[in-house]
Order: structure tokens, then sequence, then C-alpha cells
């Protein structure tokens, strides 16, 4: 009777310690994918934090164009030059107007 008893309770155990190891390697890896993906949004914050600090950049160097090239002191040429707007330099870079 003792044998029937230890027949079951290994197979029993083995379960258990199974089931327990899944359970921890399961945990590890959800924990390791929370400290992942807290540094992804960390990292998203600080972009975009970054793209509105450009943004805000690229606002004030346009007023600043816009302001240099109505200057009445300004050349023609240089105000016409000055007046390009981001969308202007975004399709420049791109080569959309130069390959033409």
């Amino acid at each position: 009777m003792s044998g029937m008893v230890f027949r079951l309770g290994l197979p029993v155990i083995l379960l258990l310690v199974g089931t327990g190891w899944f359970a921890w390697a399961s945990y590890r890896r959800a924990a390791q994918a929370e400290r992942a993906l807290a540094e992804v949004n960390a990292e998203h914050r600080a972009l975009l934090n970054e793209v509105r600090s450009l943004e805000r950049a690229v606002a004030a160097a346009e007023q600043g164009l816009r302001t240099l090239s109505s200057h009445p002191s300004v050349p023609r040429d240089v105000a016409v030059t000055a007046d390009l707007t981001l969308a202007d330099v975004r399709r420049l870079v791109e080569r959309k107007e130069l390959e033409n």
C-alpha cells in the first residue's frame, strides 16, 4: 500500500514543481517585458519632447525668416530665398523638386 502512495505522490510532486517553475518563469518574463515597456515609454516621451522643442525652434526660425524677408533693407533675391517655408525645405531635401 505504501508503494502505491509513493507512485501516486511522485507524479503529483513533479507536476507541482513543474507548475511552480512554469509560473516563476512566466512571472520573470512578464516582469522583464514590463521593464522593457517602461523604458520604451520613457524613450518615447523623451523623443516627443525633443520633437516639440524642434518644432518650436523651426517655428521661431520661420518667423525670423518672414521678418527678414519683409524688411525693406533686404535685397529682393535674399528675401525670396529667406521666404522658403518648412514644406519647401522638406521637398528640396526629399529631392522631389531637385530631380525635375
